[in-house]
């Protein structure tokens, strides 16, 4: 869930929701896999939620899925698969979450033709009513990558809808290994040992930059020249690897006018994935 509120921008937290067989449902971590009951396409990975900078009137709505695709290789949507951007009206920055849909933008996708390109129907709910549906295209990897992206345009029971479907890079950054190696040594230290309560001798690795975690002076620190980092749990930026790294997502990006959805200043919005059973 991501609540979005005049001049700033809280973005990176997703709620993603799988509906298979047995109503299961699943939260979003990023990349939570492939299963023999979720394939790729239905790999929820990030929302975000933003006034759009080039123009601050319209918000600025986008899912990824299908994480950690390879580059050049085509991804497509699922054709059995509802893929939902959901927006709440909210009074107050600090009022409860309820998970109303005041508006509801879903997408669904046709079989791709020869080049690549699915057929995709957006449909516009409001307060559960559809207003209406509008036909566009996802953009193929080839002229992703060369910037032709298809841009859809038009305008759905009254609200201007403008959105984007196809493979982009991954913006996310994560240096997945090292925070494996931090959980498993502060798990250790807090809660190891006999009875569980803590093993002082627990060790984590130097950092990437060759620095000890517990720095204490320029003894500590990699070259020996210290720094303002004492306590050195994770890789600096300037060496961690990134997971991510030239990896793609696709993406879902939708600009609809703030004023057009009631205005106000506040609005939750979140991302969900769902298939029939």
């Amino acid at each position: 869930m991501t609540r979005i509120v005049s001049g700033s921008m809280t973005a990176l937290a997703a709620i993603a929701v799988v509906a298979l067989a047995g109503r299961a449902g699943y939260a979003s971590d990023h990349d939570d896999g492939e299963t023999d009951l979720k394939s790729r396409a239905l790999n929820l990975s990030d929302h975000f939620a933003f006034k759009s900078p080039g123009d601050p009137t319209k918000l600025s709505l986008i899912m990824y899925f299908n994480p950690r695709s390879l580059p050049g290789k085509t991804y497509f949507l699922s054709t059995k698969a509802r893929y939902e951007l959901h927006v709440t009206k909210i009074a107050g920055r600090t009022d409860a979450v309820t998970g109303k849909d005041d508006f509801l933008f879903r997408f669904e996708a046709a079989e791709p033709d020869g080049n690549g390109v699915q057929a995709v129907t957006l449909t516009v709910f409001k307060d559960g009513m559809a207003l209406g549906t509008h036909t566009g295209a996802t953009t193929p990897i080839a002229a992703s990558k060369s910037g032709a992206l298809m841009t859809n345009t038009g305008t759905v029971g009254g609200i201007d809808v403008k959105y984007f479907i196809g493979p982009r890079a991954d913006s996310f950054a994560f240096d997945v290994v090292r925070f494996f190696q931090v959980r498993a040594f502060l798990a250790q230290r807090f809660f190891g040992g006999p009875g569980g309560i803590g093993d002082a001798n627990a060790t984590l690795a130097n950092n990437c930059r060759g620095d000890k975690f517990l720095a204490l002076g320029a003894a500590g620190e990699a070259g020996g020249v210290a720094d303002n980092d004492v306590i050195n749990l994770f890789n600096p930026p300037s060496c961690a690897p990134d997971f991510t790294k030239n990896l793609n997502v696709t993406a879902i990006v939708l600009n609809v006018p703030i004023a057009e959805l009631g205005g106000g200043a506040i609005f939750d919005t979140w991302s969900t994935i769902s298939v029939s059973e």
